[in-house]
């Protein structure tokens, strides 16, 4: 039988989008002899990794009747992102957040993030997508009201993107997450990670990280994008998500989705039986909370004591953890693993 694509049978190997090692096997159209984009293809690490995405589960990549390799993904140089990170004192963002934390502090922050400034709108922020392997996707240029914090949507969106203001033809944008360039490459076992918080918003990842420093805050940029194509870089990660009021169920279902691909992630009820409008994210209440709810935010990154058994047993042998998920033996009535039927 013949296929219209297969695996590459040549010795080549790329870059693994999940793990980032060079054991990944990528998918050939055998009619065009070329590889289809980047994320379709096999990960041989099997037991540590065991990323797998075939074309077929794409079905808008391609027409019925003939099948054509995606465009490689396209980047912007670097030195678009050092000359943005200057004139901050102009930054509408910069000012707005210098009414409740101390400019140092910013600063700091927006380095590490690697935000910058844009004269496309006066105090505009350019909201750099880097991905892990530090390629920039592009840029996401913002007005934000530097009183109110609010994106400013009158008269007009004020929304673009750097590769359009560039004016950078036929570029085929493929967007990661603000702040995966952050993510540590290294693959440890699950215990020794620590918990990444998701949210939607560009602006609330870079708040809420001025809040509570020691987790690292990351944004989808939309709540259609969170997607497994987008959370790769995170698979091998704790990962909490920060759903915006309204948008819980959503969130939630595809939480369940992306559970059942490996991903270790629970999606936050805080903000759900509010009195806040739909839309409200988490860094438009977090000023205003009070000592005991701020106290609930920072519990949501407590493990419970099945989390904690997971991670005592990966201590001593991350493999297990495979075998858990496999037979499925967590006990969900007892909050905790069957270790009857691991012994």
């Amino acid at each position: 039988m013949n296929f219209k694509f297969s695996l590459d049978i040549s010795s080549k190997k790329f870059n693994c989008p999940s793990c980032a090692k060079k054991r990944f096997v990528r998918y050939v159209d055998n009619e065009t002899k070329n590889y289809l984009s980047d994320e379709f293809g096999r990960c041989d690490r099997e037991s540590s990794c065991g990323y797998h995405l075939p074309p077929t589960s794409n079905p808008t990549l391609v027409d019925s009747s003939t099948i054509k390799p995606l465009q490689p993904i396209s980047t912007i140089d670097s030195r678009f992102v050092s000359a943005s990170e200057t004139k901050y004192d102009e930054n509408y963002l910069f000012q707005y957040l210098t009414q409740h934390f101390k400019k140092e502090e910013i600063l700091q922050c927006f380095k590490k993030y690697r935000v910058g400034t844009s004269k496309h709108w006066k105090g505009a922020t350019v909201f750099w997508q880097i991905d892990q392997n530090n390629k920039v996707r592009s840029g996401k240029i913002m007005l934000i009201n530097p009183r109110t914090g609010k994106r400013v949507k009158e008269p007009f969106p004020h929304i673009n993107w750097v590769h359009k203001v560039l004016g950078l033809q036929d570029y085929n944008l493929k967007q990661c997450l603000f702040g995966e360039h952050l993510v540590a490459k290294s693959l440890q076992p699950l215990a020794n990670k620590p918990t990444i918080a998701i949210v939607e918003s560009e602006k609330t990842a870079i708040t809420m990280s001025l809040f509570l420093k020691n987790t690292l805050w990351v944004a989808t940029g939309s709540k259609q994008n969170l997607k497994h194509e987008l959370l790769q870089s995170l698979k091998n990660y704790n990962i909490i998500l920060f759903p915006d009021c309204g948008e819980y169920e959503d969130w939630n279902k595809k939480t369940l989705e992306l559970t059942k691909l490996g991903y270790t992630i629970k999606c936050s009820k805080l903000l759900e039986g509010c009195n806040y409008t739909t839309g409200t994210d988490l860094d438009d209440i977090y000023f205003n909370l009070n000592e005991k709810s701020k106290t609930e935010i920072t519990n949501e990154f407590q493990l419970s004591e099945t989390e904690k058994q997971l991670q005592r047993i990966a201590t001593k042998n991350p493999l297990i953890i495979e075998l858990i998920k496999t037979f499925d033996l967590i006990d969900e009535k007892g909050g905790g693993i069957r270790t009857d039927l691991l012994t």
